[in-house]
């Protein structure tokens, strides 16, 4: 059997997998789950970050047994999202992806002092809301800076078939949280949303639209960070990256880095949510018994997930290899031309690359 080199190679050096850890909970009964929230910046306003805007969504599954299989999407539900000034929005589910709903309204965004509601009326009748939320009161201070030191750190790497710990050298990206004036505890969460270039190492030519491509991934540097905050004035530690073997940093490689400031509810449901998930191998688990703020109406339907409301803030970060203090060799031709081995098609098409969603239309936000 012909074996692909770039998809061995970067499966097991660059992609880091872990075997999954088999976690169920038997005859748990079916529920829906309801990922959800909404924020004071519009999706004009996250166009300027820069990035290509966000709408407001709501994710719905339903799942029974708890396992580390994903849950199945849920299709052909209304949802609603009210206001209690008598003002009410329709989401509309995607027709690229089951289960995702969008309020694709380019100027709505959440206000100060405004209760808001959800409501999830399903197609067999049942129909599941949210109590009422508002922006927290506390007004956090303009997002910090955000930076880098060198590091090295052990991770769990396959080798001749076996796992073993490794120390391997990285990047630790950090944010400067500013003075906390605001006399109230701040509570924090960072998401992350990456994107980089990638060059076909065999493309015969540099003007053909498989040679460069811009990559991005909701699944590489997935996970969160938390920090509750009373006084600010210090660094926060972000997310981690490795740079020897890495062919997201080879090129140039971008984050945007957002920042929520939520309540305190909303802060433990992620608090759970990350203890729950804390072995790092156990995805898109629901949030069993997690605190909730979403009900059926009629209360017989269990239902997990919370809505929230929070003040957002992101910055765009990037990253180059030559900011190291170290030399970083690009080894993407090497590993495609490796004598009796046949190279991958994303050798000579970044089109092909199947660690993340490739383009090779740049996008209008990015800085060379």
């Amino acid at each position: 059997m012909v074996r692909r080199l770039m998809y061995l190679t970067l499966f097991y050096v660059i992609g880091g997998c872990v075997e999954p850890y088999k976690f169920v909970i038997k005859d748990v009964e079916s529920a829906l789950v309801v990922e959800a929230f909404i924020s004071d910046k519009s999706w004009r306003e996250t166009v300027e970050y820069p990035s290509d805007g966000r709408y407001f969504t709501v994710k719905l599954s339903r799942t029974g047994d708890v396992t580390n299989v994903r849950s199945e999407p849920v299709s052909f539900a209304s949802v609603f999202l009210e206001n209690d000034q008598g003002k009410s929005w329709q989401y509309a589910e995607s027709p690229e992806e089951a289960g995702m709903y969008r309020l694709l309204d380019e100027d709505f965004k959440a206000e100060q002092d405004v209760h808001y509601k959800l409501t999830v009326k399903l197609s067999d009748e049942h129909t599941y809301e949210s109590t009422w939320q508002t922006l927290p009161s506390a007004v956090e201070p303009p997002m910090g800076e955000i930076g880098f030191k060198e590091v090295q750190y052990k991770k769990y790497a396959i080798q001749a078939d076996k796992e073993v710990i490794v120390t391997v050298n990285g990047i630790q990206t950090q944010i400067d949280l500013p003075l906390n004036n605001s006399g109230s505890t701040l509570f924090y969460k960072w998401n992350f949303y990456p994107t980089w270039i990638y060059i076909a190492p065999l493309s015969p030519s540099a003007i053909l639209p498989g040679y460069r491509c811009w990559v991005s991934t909701p699944y590489y540097l997935r996970d969160y960070i938390l920090q509750t905050d009373n006084v600010g004035g210090y660094t926060k530690d972000l997310f981690r990256m490795e740079t020897i073997r890495n062919e997201r940093i080879f090129e140039r490689f971008s984050a945007l880095i957002v920042q929520y400031a939520m309540t305190k509810d909303y802060f433990t449901f992620w608090k759970e949510m990350q203890e729950q998930n804390q072995d790092g191998a156990i995805l898109d688990k629901p949030p069993f018994n997690l605190l909730t703020n979403l009900a059926e109406t009629d209360g017989g339907g269990k239902v997990y997930g919370y809505f929230g409301v929070v003040h957002e803030q992101a910055r765009r970060w990037y990253f180059e290899k030559n900011q190291l203090s170290y030399f970083v060799v690009n080894t993407l031709k090497k590993d495609c031309t490796v004598p009796d081995l046949e190279p991958g098609p994303s050798c000579f098409d970044c089109r092909e690359y199947t660690f993340g969603n490739p383009s090779n239309v740049r996008p209008a936000w990015w800085i060379d």
